[in-house]
């Protein structure tokens, strides 16, 4: 028999689809916090949230005669008519995050705007007003939750250790507070404070405050603009990576997302400068109209739509690599990284030092820690600025895209022309310096690059630099690769390579690159043979590009001599690279020492 669910059973199941465990209640009540304009948002958590809950704001707070109607489903202040989903310039429009928090626990409201002479203190329990009255307060908003599904003991179950819930609610309050640098963000557990940011807008300050001051001397700050886009945001050097995607953020208009989009558009623009298995640090800030994207796709809006993902990717991508070809972005090494071992002399007064990179030792205690950073006001995000002008811009039905202006500091990207050779060391490393900086460079690695690009430009290029030998070259295959012939002949034919079938699964070369010599050609057919017998899809240009980068070690003639000449023309096809900072396997070609950073070594400063 069909009917009509009770309402609190029906509040209930409507909850679950919103709140799922202490950290959503945060999330939504941080977002209505921010929306009605605060300053200030604390947050304060027992046992993970299950226990206790409670966010104070120094927001606009609620009128009094609307207390009540807050907590009632789809009651918002957000939205009035269906086309103002087209471009949703809030954090919360849903009118739903009130209404299942108080399904699902015990809630009480304090709020108070500033033109009223009192505030009103509601209490309620499982959708049910217990009170409504006149209370002395500051002006905002505190909400307190209390024994979250106390009366969905099945809910209860589900919920993680308390450990694990303060882990989920640290690192979403985290996500929010460097989203929003303008507002001064304090998380409390219980009797202990986690973290506090100053709400001065400056972003390395508060990755700072989260995450140390290791994390932030490490990051790129990445700044563009577009007529539609603005990006703001730190990124990590490449020899700086993570092994997982966790401590990649992104926000979009003010609002913390997931994104497949955003994640890729990272990933494009690190290809081929980390290693298998890594991952980039990211924290980028994304402004753009709101009529551009859809955040109506998920019940907690962790997910949201582009309508052009595209060129949101391809915006992205280009702004994270101008940021990655600075001089900062070359792997550093510094001092405390750098283990000085005394070494015991057969003369008593002769106090000599070795070095080893590694971890430096707590008993050298004479070198002292490095300055703390410097904190400039170019890496200020106002937020609330840029979402500002864009719901201005649609709130005025302008039919041209709003253009969004970024004043963008000077860059100094790193240039090949400043450094000056001085030679090379174990017949592999290549020595050079500039004006501030020591650097090494990897002649293998800078090899491997060199040859890599080489080969994917003569495989995209219509032309072919070929040269012939005088004498051609066989090459013995397994039956399983000759059987595929049709699969990859014409993909290594397209490299540069005359070859034809000869019989007996033997193939005969003719010509081969004319960037290679007779070695490097043979060693990389041999290497492309033997990973052909893995049946890999050559019509995906992806996989042809795996197997050009696995091969193009063949290029590489471990501890040759190079003259003044080679190692010249070497940093000379480095310098025309698209990518002359890693190899083709992510090692970095560059290391770099800066001058201080050996001053500190001598302990000359």
């Amino acid at each position: 028999m069909i009917k009509i669910l009770d309402k609190h059973v029906a509040d209930k199941i409507a909850a679950g689809e919103v709140i799922d465990r202490p950290v959503s209640i945060i999330k939504e009540l941080i977002e209505n916090a921010l929306d009605a304009d605060a300053t200030s948002v604390t947050v304060e958590i027992r046992n993970g949230g299950k226990s206790y809950i409670r966010v104070t704001d120094n927001g606009c707070g609620i009128p009094a005669d609307e207390v009540e109607l807050a907590f009632k489903r789809h009651a918002t202040s957000k939205i009035t008519a269906a086309e103002d989903l087209d471009a949703i310039a809030t954090l919360g429009f849903r009118g739903e995050a009130l209404a299942s928090i108080c399904a699902v626990a015990r809630v009480e409201l304090i709020t108070k705007t500033a033109d009223a002479k009192s505030g009103r203190r509601v209490v309620i329990e499982g959708s049910d007003v217990l009170e409504n009255s006149a209370i002395g307060c500051p002006d905002g908003t505190t909400i307190t939750v209390r024994d979250l599904f106390y009366n969905v003991p099945a809910r209860n179950k589900f919920l993680a250790s308390d450990s694990s819930e303060t882990r989920r609610i640290v690192d979403m309050v985290s996500r929010i507070a460097l989203s929003y640098g303008d507002v001064k963000f304090n998380l409390i557990n219980g009797n202990n404070k986690v973290f506090s940011t100053r709400g001065n807008g400056n972003i390395l300050n508060n990755i700072i405050n989260i995450f140390g001051n290791d994390m932030g001397r490490d990051l790129l700050p990445v700044e563009a603009s577009s007529k539609d886009f603005i990006i703001k945001g730190f990124v990590s050097s490449p020899a700086s990576s993570a092994p997982s995607r966790n401590k990649q953020i992104f926000c979009v208009n003010g609002r913390v997302v997931s994104s497949n989009i955003l994640e890729k558009a990272l990933d494009d623009a690190y290809k081929e400068k980390l290693f298998h298995g890594r991952f980039p640090i990211a924290f980028l800030f994304l402004a753009m109209p709101p009529e551009k994207l859809d955040v109506n796709v998920h019940p907690t809006k962790k997910e949201i739509r582009f309508d052009d993902p595209y060129e949101v990717s391809d915006f992205v991508a280009r702004a994270v690599k101008d940021a990655l070809t600075v001089k900062e972005s070359v792997p550093q090494i510094r001092h405390e990284n750098i283990k000085m071992q005394h070494v015991e002399a057969s003369k008593p007064k002769d106090d000599g030092y070795q070095y080893t990179f590694n971890e430096t030792p707590a008993e050298i205690k004479e070198i002292k820690p490095e300055p703390k950073l410097e904190l400039r006001e170019e890496h200020e995000l106002d937020i609330n600025k840029i979402l500002s002008t864009m719901r201005k811009d649609v709130e005025s039905k302008v039919d041209e895209p709003s253009t969004l202006t970024a004043e963008i500091p000077s860059a100094f990207p790193f240039s090949f022309d400043d450094l000056i050779i001085k030679g090379s060391v174990f017949n592999t490393y290549i020595i050079a310096q500039d004006d501030e900086n020591f650097y090494l460079i990897d002649q293998h690695a800078a090899h491997e690059r060199v040859f890599y690009e080489r080969l994917l430009k003569q495989y995209n290029s219509e032309t072919k630099a070929k040269q012939t030998l005088l004498i051609p070259v066989n090459f013995n295959v397994s039956a399983q690769v000759s059987a595929l012939e049709e699969t990859w002949l014409d993909k290594i034919s397209s490299i540069g390579y005359d070859i034809e079938y000869f019989g007996n699964n033997t193939y005969l070369v003719r010509e081969i690159p004319a960037f290679m010599d007779l070695e490097e050609a043979e060693g990389f057919l041999n290497d492309m043979f033997r990973e052909l017998e893995d049946k890999p899809d050559l019509t995906n240009k992806r996989t042809l590009e795996r197997i050009i980068t696995k091969s193009c070690k063949s290029a590489v003639k471990g501890g040759d001599h190079l003259s003044e000449e080679e190692i010249a023309s070497l940093m000379k096809d480095l310098k025309a690279c698209i990518n002359p900072f890693s190899c083709p396997h992510g090692r970095p070609t560059f290391i770099r020492m800066t001058k201080y950073e050996i001053e500190k070594l001598f302990k000359r400063v």
